[in-house]
């Protein structure tokens, strides 16, 4: 047998063992092009301050209804409520769409976002329940969140601690037990929520778009839980804040809860990307209070999320990038629809919208 024989073998053996360590990531790669391309070619409108001037100048509620043109978004209903609860629906509807587009690999990820999209809901039940008030009629989409509801609204108060810890929540129970302030109630649903979109079994290849996707979020939530406690004269501890993000690191928001003023806070961000958006904002902030640095926040978030989409553009980035947009158009969405429903003027609706920059 010749030397040029065994070296043909060889180096046909480190062909096939290179495809076969490469082709599992070519194969899911392959799989992102048609979604990421559908999800790139959408577009996000009513970020948009054109289109949203144009529903901002609505008459009535009518005449909003009509003025909403989108493939995405199907706005009905009479009233704020029922207006605002179709945006809602119209929203999962976009997920799932997403969630079904994409490969089978990812598909989970995308479930555990619906329920984020049910936290506000979910906390307007939890609330009843502290206010030891009637449970409201919540519409929900996670068939997990809306058990646990349901299940609720059969129980006597004895049984609850043990329907909460059933599904995992014997830490909200704790709280509302405590009687701790509401906050701190709405930031154990956070947790639980993020704890379950990080715990997601994803490809290799998806993760770091989910975990760089994930300790933006976490800063974002940290920023906003302590701006929020100071403007609002409240003590925080550390255990109300969700852990260490991606620019903020523990030791630091430990410092930040220790300082009153909030414009030295953000003097303190020089360093991360935070430090811009949030010093443009100060403005806004004198003028407004703390809702301008949360719109800064997350008009900053939207654009880290293009940031992830680009740097991971053939796996799960854009899928998250095209969420985020969609989520933030419902949140506005659901503004206008208050606005106008409310008479409110121009100018005060745009104080409660983000719009991109």
């Amino acid at each position: 047998m010749s030397s040029t024989f065994i070296l043909l073998v060889i180096l046909s053996a480190v062909g096939i063992a290179a495809i076969a360590k490469f082709s599992p990531s070519l194969a899911i790669i392959a799989q992102f092009t048609y979604p990421n391309a559908k999800f790139n070619a959408i577009g996000a409108s009513y970020l948009k301050e054109k289109e949203l001037a144009h529903l901002i100048n609505s008459k009535s509620l009518d005449d909003l209804k009509n003025n909403i043109i989108s493939r995405d978004f199907h706005v009905e209903g009479d009233t704020i409520e029922e207006m605002q609860k179709s945006v809602d629906a119209s929203l999962v509807k976009i997920l799932q769409m997403a969630k079904n587009d994409s490969p089978r690999s990812v598909r989970k990820f995308y479930d555990a976002y619906i329920k984020k999209i049910d936290a506000r809901p979910l906390k307007n039940v939890l609330k009843a329940i502290v206010e030891e008030k009637e449970l409201p009629e919540e519409e929900f989409f996670s068939q997990e969140i809306k058990n646990f509801v349901d299940s609720i609204k059969k129980a006597s108060r004895d049984e609850m601690p043990a329907i909460f810890s059933m599904h995992n929540m014997q830490d909200v129970w704790k709280l509302i037990e405590k009687k701790a302030l509401f906050m701190e109630i709405e930031g154990a649903i956070e947790k639980k929520i993020i704890q379950e979109i990080r715990a997601v079994p994803l490809p290799k290849s998806c993760r770091h778009a989910r975990d760089l996707f994930m300790k933006y979020f976490i800063d974002i939530l940290n920023l906003k839980a302590i701006f929020r406690a100071k403007y609002m004269g409240m003590d925080l501890s550390k255990e109300n804040l969700f852990g260490e993000g991606r620019e903020l690191s523990y030791w630091q928001l430990e410092h930040f809860l220790k300082i009153d003023a909030i414009s030295e806070i953000i003097s303190l961000l020089e360093g991360t990307s935070y430090i811009k958006p949030l010093r443009d904002a100060l403005g806004e902030f004198e003028r407004e209070g703390v809702s301008a640095l949360e719109r800064a926040l997350d008009r900053h978030f939207l654009s880290l999320v293009g940031g992830i989409a680009v740097e991971n553009t053939m796996n799960l980035g854009p899928g998250i990038r095209f969420i985020i947009e969609k989520e933030f158009e419902a949140q506005n969405l659901r503004a206008i629809i208050k606005g106008v429903g409310e008479k409110m003027s121009a100018e005060e609706i745009w104080k409660i919208l983000v719009v991109e920059k």
